[in-house]
């Protein structure tokens, strides 16, 4: 898609020759200009030509001269250069056309013609000037009074301001064109990093000068819903009104979006063939505020009725803005302790925007809180509603996230949990965590509708998912979060469209998923070229969602994430623990043991041997081969700590064998003394050779026939 810098509107009769000029000498410094007798082909619808060049180019120059100001063709190009906003620079040329100049081109006129020419203003520039084009400063090239060189110089310092915005302008309304042209589809949104780039854009505002263009209201519908659609369709506002104030809604709503603020309301997000009660209730239990217009019809109708009591009994935020003078008897009881926005004393537009500023603050005030209250919400409504289906429940980041809200929500005044939250969370937190999840649903944001409705789809039949826009709670890091739901998921079903295949994000999560072995899934939503694939995908075949027959393509889908379903969950479970390992330094703490191994070791066994997919990575067998190495260390280390324990039982053996006969030899020695001295004192002292004699033959005896005597703790027993 060609772009241009400029689109020149000239009349032909006064400026032909001057627009050629001009058109070289931009070309010259680099620009690229739309210019009708370049850029228009032969053969076509010339007035769509032009309407074409003028959207795709950022600025409009507008050649100031009789012809042009009178010609029904340039006031055309001016009209729809205001309606999409384009940067708008006027250049004086001719003030006015002499009568000779008239008369060379009508030669048959007469004086009474030309009175009549002049009458209507026809030959002058100013009479008939279009409003916009009069009240913006002009670039003054006028033909003998200007200096052209210095003008455009001006003019070429002028097209050089605030380039880039100028530019995302243009880039942003052609896509937003062409979304509008193509009903609105999803498909033609903003996606990724476009989509921030879009949001960041609208979100600039010029403090201490004018913008060189502003977005248009197409632009602020199509860059907010861009949002929404990378929300799961949530927003920000629900907008609750009488259909008699439509036109003071539809201020309020473009002003919201002007400000990226992303809008619910009845004219534009209920599908064709959707039950009205029902898109009703989801818009309003999927937004985080409920703007409340409040007028003498809106008390009276009973849908605003019943969004206001359904807001109330869901704790949402609700904004009343009085719109109409309404006698204060009239307006709902609940509505009357709630501080409202008044509009009914806008005099000037500052008024309204004063108005607008106090609306927006309320807003952002605690929008976290409110996201959370919503997100919180909805998935619970939908785990009820799905017969509190465990697979809607919370885990990991997401669960200690809602703990966490939960503690704080529950000590506030205004608009705490209900008690469907409190019960929701509590029951997450009662499951034991998973080993892993079924299936991480891959895509580009453009084919939401389709992975919303796989997600839904996949959740009822039992299957637990990991789909971005339910399962990355805000705050938390966006690829931390995609990767560790790659790493837990035991398939990886990918949407191929023109737009994933060829996303950079979506690349990315390819190569997370094949680094890893995952099962690849492909289901096919939109026609692409095969030699576009990456190569993991190309190898996979795909099944066809692109014929509308979503059931019958559903139920193979289903059949083939069961197929080889231990397998697959085992891949995975083995993986996660060897990449924690591998995470924490391998820690033998966490290589694995006894049976669990045995489990690990067979089911590693039995893929290599049978081929089965997707095989084992090189991380699955490193890590089972150091748990077998770890239990055979460990195997040896306890036959060596068995063989000293032997060898220190037999040392002790031997030294108690060798004290005992120790003992024996020294009692002997002992006795033989005692003898010699009896025989030494026979002689010398007969009496004391006596005594000693009958100690020695006592004490020989009592050691002989000593027994130990029984004791009961440190005391003998006495018998």
């Amino acid at each position: 898609m060609q772009l241009f810098d400029a689109f020149i509107s000239y009349g032909r009769a006064d400026s032909k020759a001057f627009a050629t000029k001009l058109q070289a000498c931009l070309a010259e410094q680099g620009f690229q200009v739309w210019f009708d007798f370049n850029d228009i082909p032969l053969g076509v619808d010339f007035q769509h030509q032009i309407d074409d060049g003028i959207e795709k180019s950022s600025h409009f120059l507008f050649i100031i001269a009789p012809h042009s100001v009178n010609s029904p063709y340039c006031g055309k190009e001016i009209e729809l250069a205001i309606k999409c906003h384009k940067r708008i620079i006027p250049l004086l040329h001719v003030e006015q056309i002499s009568q000779e100049t008239w008369q060379r081109r009508n030669p048959n006129g007469t004086a009474e013609d030309w009175e009549a020419y002049q009458t209507k203003g026809l030959h002058s520039s100013f009479p008939n000037m279009h409003p916009t084009i009069g009240k913006i400063n002009w670039v003054y090239f006028r033909e003998g009074l200007d200096d052209f060189d210095k003008s455009l110089a001006d003019l070429i310092k002028l097209l050089g301001s605030h380039t880039d915005y100028a530019e995302q302008h243009t880039q942003f309304l052609v896509k937003a064109l062409e979304w509008e042209r193509q009903q609105k589809q999803t498909r033609y949104l903003l996606t990724g990093e476009e989509r921030q780039q879009a949001t960041s854009w609208l979100q600039i505002h010029f403090k201490d000068e004018q913008p060189p263009c502003t977005p248009s209201d197409l632009h602020c519908e199509y860059i907010t819903e861009c949002i929404k659609n990378g929300n799961n369709l949530m927003t920000q506002v629900f907008l609750s009104y009488s259909d008699y104030d439509r036109a003071i809604m539809e201020k309020i709503r473009n002003s919201l979006r002007r400000e990226s603020i992303t809008v619910w309301t009845n004219l534009t997000d209920i599908q064709t063939g959707e039950d009205f009660g029902e898109a009703i209730n989801r818009g309003i239990e999927q937004a985080d505020n409920l703007v409340y217009l409040l007028s003498p019809e809106s008390i009276e109708s009973t849908y605003c009725q019943q969004e206001l009591d359904l807001a109330l009994s869901l704790n949402k935020r609700i904004i009343p803005l009085l719109v109409k003078d309404t006698e204060p008897n009239t307006i709902p009881e609940v509505l009357r302790d709630i501080q409202y926005i008044d509009l009914t004393d806008n005099i000037k537009e500052e008024d309204y925007l004063l108005d607008e500023s106090q609306l927006l603050k309320i807003l952002h005030q605690d929008e976290t809180y409110y996201n959370e209250h919503k997100m919180l919400l909805t998935r619970a409504l939908k785990w009820k509603r799905q017969n509190e289906n465990p697979t809607v429940l919370l885990r990991g980041y997401n669960l200690r996230s809602a703990e966490t809200w939960l503690k704080v929500a529950l000590i506030r005044k205004q608009h705490p949990p209900i008690s469907l939250q409190e019960e929701f969370i509590t029951e997450s937190l009662r499951q034991p965590p998973l080993e892993s999840l079924d299936v991480f649903i891959s895509y580009s944001r453009a084919d939401s509708d389709l992975a919303r409705k796989l997600n839904d789809s996949l959740q009822i039949q039992g299957k637990t998912t990991w789909f971005d826009q339910e399962s990355i709670a805000s705050g938390s890091d966006f690829q931390q979060e995609i990767n560790r739901g790659i790493k837990a998921c035991d398939n990886f079903v990918f949407i191929l469209s023109p737009r994933s295949v060829n996303s950079p994000y979506c690349a990315d999560e390819v190569e997370y998923a094949a680094s890893l072995n995952k099962r690849f899934v492909t289901v096919l939503h939109r026609q692409v070229n095969p030699a576009e694939l990456h190569p993991e995908l190309a190898k996979v075949q795909w099944i066809d969602f692109n014929q509308q027959e979503f059931n019958a393509n559903f139920n193979e889908l289903v059949r083939t994430l069961d197929l080889d379903r231990e397998h697959v969950h085992s891949h995975t479970k083995w993986l996660q623990r060897a990449i924690e390992w591998e995470q924490k330094g391998k820690n033998s703490d966490l290589l694995l043991r006894g049976s669990t191994f045995a489990i690990a070791q067979n089911w590693l066994q039995e893929a290599e041997q049978q081929n089965k997919q997707p095989a084992a990575t090189s991380l699955h067998q490193e890590y089972l081969a150091k748990s077998n190495d770890a239990i055979l260390a460990g195997i040896k280390r306890e036959k060596r700590r068995t063989r000293n324990l032997k060898l220190l039982l037999i040392l002790a053996v031997v030294g108690l064998l060798g004290s005992y006969l120790g003992y024996r030899e020294a009692k002997y020695q002992s006795s033989v003394t005692k003898a010699t001295l009896v025989k030494n004192l026979l002689a010398t002292n007969p009496l004391q050779a006596l005594i000693l004699a009958i100690e020695a033959t006592g004490s020989s005896k009592s050691s002989l026939y000593r027994v130990p005597s029984p004791f009961v703790g440190n005391s003998p027993c006495r018998w």
